[in-house]
């Protein structure tokens, strides 16, 4: 029986790697799309949920916190605990957070008040710097419950369905987009 709130994330960034890889719906293929700017790195998995569909045209971003970095292109079940707020160049970019479900050094982890506040911090300063240097703004309007990240989740589930068939085609994404914008969907 599968435990409550968890969901598979694909990994594109390892923990720990300043290498920004991402995944191509036309090529199905995970790719390096920049070394990031600064001297960041992930704090944690990221990676996305297939079949979800955000507003910044990409699959629903999640990240985890992990005991050791796995490899892009891994599937990972990860128990969702919250999510959080972003605002990124005036897109919404929710971002689900949660631990890997597979890892018993998170047992103890069953909501956003279990993680020490340090570590929500360090991933909330993650955010607010990475894209500094790329003269890009990002906001952080706070942290959503795990029952908040679970109706976004429903939400890209539905978007995704909604959209699938002209998402996949080439230039399908800026299509999509071009088209919220000037509905003033998703927009931060």
């Amino acid at each position: 029986m599968m435990e409550k709130n968890v969901i598979k994330m694909i990994v594109e960034i390892p923990k720990g790697s300043s290498n920004k890889y991402e995944y191509d719906i036309n090529t199905n293929e995970i790719s390096l799309d920049r070394v990031l700017y600064g001297a960041n790195f992930y704090p944690g998995e990221y990676g996305f949920v297939p079949e979800t569909l955000d507003w910044d045209g990409d699959p629903l971003d999640v990240i985890s916190l992990v005991t050791y970095p796995t490899l892009p292109g891994v599937g990972v079940n990860v128990r969702i605990l919250g999510s959080i707020k972003m605002i990124d160049a005036g897109e919404i970019d929710t971002k689900l957070f949660g631990v890997f479900a597979d890892d018993r050094r998170f047992d103890s982890y069953k909501k956003l008040e279990d993680v020490p506040q340090h570590l929500k911090d360090e991933i909330e300063n993650f955010f607010l710097q990475y894209k500094a240097l790329q003269k890009k703004e990002v906001k952080i309007n706070g942290w959503g419950s795990a029952k908040e990240a679970m109706h976004e989740l429903s939400e890209c589930k539905e978007r995704y369905k909604q959209y699938k068939d002209r998402y996949s085609k080439p230039g399908g994404k800026e299509e999509i987009m071009a088209e919220w914008k000037e509905k003033g969907l998703g927009q931060g």
